[in-house]
């Protein structure tokens, strides 16, 4: 949820003199290799290994499940002393592709690092089935930061407060997360950190310190502070605490997202009237205006291979997820349910998109398969939004 939200009423007024019809999203059309799956082994753990893997290899966007198959995937599951050991064997047209165990204590995780190494395998591309994603969520008792796996076990989480919490931000290191808390009365700066297993404030600059974003390296965090009365993206040295003044302007300047080499920022500012992306160095000075079909775009963020920059944008009077070219070419709506659409994410590989909706009546984080154009639901019960994803590698 970013502060823009409070112009929304603006940006109407903006938008009805602009289009509301736009292309859909078509899926990207890779051609996914069929696999052919079973499972065998001890029977309390054979139907979920089952049902997860053909739920990992359908949303991987690269693989399919199918009962004639390019390859075959046999997989065994058992309890041994040590937790679950699961052996998987994968062959085609009587040449052995890979054979490979896992052992562990949760079977929905050695399922997934199966079917990642069976992505990789077959395509030479990343899975994302292993990775995480954390997010908000409110319910009457407070704000919870949230961290949620790719399968049916409950969120955990790692921080509740009575007060706001909002914009979380996974580091790419992926140990640490910073966020926006309200606990000491003022917006400040908090980061998490996995191995400590405990949050401190980093910044506190009176006013805003909000929407974080991190650099490729995690040397430095882009976000939005509003010291000297006005709204402005700086720069954070995660090591000395010093901040950097990027923008000059007396408009909102919010939103921050780098590119994937960290030399630009592409970011939000109301410096027309209503809120468009604009584009500029990571070390400040002039912006380009990157958006001008919509009356109201927010939250960018840019794909991991810098083709891309995903969006929140109005739609009529509602509001949805957008993809365009990085140069502002070939704008192609991803949603279209629901009123409410916001906080795109893109996942460590680029082929999918995390995002916040009230298609289902409730506010929840949903993620999308760019190839298939599959939405699942991701988050439990609760109003849940502003979704981050881990990089991959985090367990």
């Amino acid at each position: 949820m970013k502060i823009l939200i409070l112009t929304i009423l603006l940006a109407i007024s903006a938008g009805s003199l602009l289009s509301d019809s736009f292309i859909p999203m078509t899926p990207v059309g890779a051609q996914c290799i069929p696999i052919s799956v079973s499972v065998t082994g001890d029977r309390n753990l054979v139907d979920i290994a089952l049902d997860q893997l053909i739920e990992d290899i359908d949303f991987s966007g690269l693989l399919i499940t199918s009962d004639e198959g390019y390859a075959e995937a046999e997989v065994e599951v058992t309890h041994s002393l040590n937790g679950i050991d699961l052996h998987a064997e994968v062959t085609s047209g009587g040449e052995h592709l890979l054979a490979r165990n896992y052992s562990g204590q949760n079977i929905y995780a050695l399922v997934h690092a199966f079917a990642d190494d069976l992505v990789y395998d077959l395509t030479g591309e990343d899975g994302i089935a292993s990775t995480w994603i954390s997010y908000v969520t409110r319910n009457p008792s407070g704000y919870a930061l949230e961290v949620k796996s790719q399968d049916p076990r409950d969120a955990r989480v790692v921080m509740f407060d009575e007060d706001v919490i909002t914009t979380p931000a996974w580091s790419p290191d992926g140990d640490r997360i910073v966020f926006t808390s309200f606990r000491s009365g003022n917006a400040d700066l908090w980061c998490y950190s996995f191995a400590e297993s405990k949050a401190d404030r980093i910044l506190s600059i009176p006013g805003l310190n909000s929407s974080p974003a991190w650099s490729p390296g995690g040397e430095t965090v882009a976000l939005t502070l509003s010291s000297d009365r006005n709204v402005d993206i700086h720069l954070l040295d995660i090591d000395t605490g010093e901040t950097t003044r990027l923008t000059l302007r007396g408009s909102i300047e919010t939103s921050a997202s780098f590119s994937p080499t960290g030399r630009q920022i592409v970011f939000t500012s109301d410096r027309i009237g209503y809120p468009q992306l604009y584009i500029m160095d990571s070390s400040g000075g002039t912006a380009i205006r990157a958006t001008n079909s919509h009356g109201y775009c927010d939250s960018p963020t840019w794909s991991p291979d810098g083709e891309r920059i995903a969006y929140t944008a109005q739609a009529g009077r509602d509001f949805h997820i957008f993809v365009m070219d990085a140069d502002g070419s070939n704008i192609r709506q991803v949603t279209t349910q629901g009123s409410l659409n916001e906080d795109p994410v893109w996942g460590p590989t680029g082929r999918h998109i995390a995002f916040s909706s009230d298609m289902d009546g409730e506010r929840a984080v949903y993620v999308i398969e760019l190839n298939g154009l599959t939405i699942r639901k991701l988050s439990d019960e609760g109003d849940s939004y502003c979704p981050t994803w881990s990089p991959l590698g985090f367990r």
